[in-house]
């Protein structure tokens, strides 16, 4: 049997999360009554139907209620409301922006599924300190420490280690990011997508905006997701678990983001089959 090792991040309630607004529960007791009240008078009824409904439901409520399920008890529900980018999730080019190559971006339901599926490989680069820039020379450094040559439409994972960090406040501001540089090396050697353990693919958010309040260069602002406009690529974002595989290469990586049609991007659970 394969080993299978979650490589996300999963959505979970965090102060200093801007992507995360809040979760409404329904709980196996009250589930019981709700799930009447829904059926009589439904939010998206007109109103002479809710109100038709809402009688019979006051003429019905002593046996459509809780206790017509087994010990009282009906089903669970939860209603998140999160953005996109909450937890592990998967980057198409509508995120970078509206046009990619010259042609309308993918969406992330137009993303090609095998894309999502293919040989993984680590490259370890949780040496690197809070808040510098990964470079080319880290990657080729990362690769001759792996014994291992790119293949095209490999799924590159980059470890920094900083899912450790969460759900303590550096998680959103201490931890390395890509450059411009070496994004665009990955993607010209034939890599579609790549992943990586940190809040965001660039620097930290505050980093690129004081570089750009110091030199007003925008090319400081967001540079690999810019270089999503240039040439088609996909990343995810707050991957964990990186240091848990057993082997920088020879394992398979599936990453299927959800099917959110016309979104830029969709939570992903990713995981790596040893």
């Amino acid at each position: 049997m394969p080993q299978i090792i979650d490589l996300s991040l999963p959505i979970e309630p965090h102060p200093r999360d801007p992507n995360f607004e809040g979760i409404r529960t329904t709980d196996h007791t009250t589930g019981g009554d709700q799930i009447w009240r829904a059926l009589f008078f439904p939010k998206k009824a007109s109103l002479r139907k809710r109100l038709n409904g809402f009688r019979r439901y006051l003429r019905l409520r002593h046996k459509a209620n809780r206790h017509s399920f087994p010990d009282g008890k009906f089903l669970s529900n939860e209603v998140y409301t999160v953005s996109v980018h909450c937890g592990a999730h998967f980057d198409a080019p509508y995120h970078f922006g509206p046009e990619c190559e010259g042609k309308p971006a993918r969406r992330i339901h137009e993303v090609p599924l095998e894309y999502c599926f293919g040989h993984g490989v680590v490259l370890d680069l949780s040496h690197k300190d809070p808040r510098s820039a990964i470079t080319v020379a880290d990657l080729q450094e990362a690769l001759v420490r792996a014994n291992y040559e790119l293949q095209p439409k490999d799924i590159v994972l980059i470890r920094t280690d900083s899912d450790k960090l969460w759900p303590r406040p550096e998680y959103f501001s201490a931890h390395p990011g890509m450059t411009l540089e070496a994004t665009r090396w990955l993607v010209e050697k034939g890599i579609k997508v790549i992943g990586i353990d940190t809040n965001g693919f660039d620097l930290p958010f505050m980093e690129m905006v004081q570089s750009y309040l110091a030199t007003e260069d925008s090319e400081k602002l967001w540079p690999t997701h810019m270089y999503g406009r240039e040439r088609e690529y996909f990343h995810m974002e707050r991957l964990a678990n990186l240091h848990l595989l057993p082997k920088s290469h020879g394992f398979q990586v599936a990453c299927f983001p959800i099917a959110l049609r016309d979104a830029g991007a969709s939570w992903v659970r990713a995981v790596a089959i040893v």
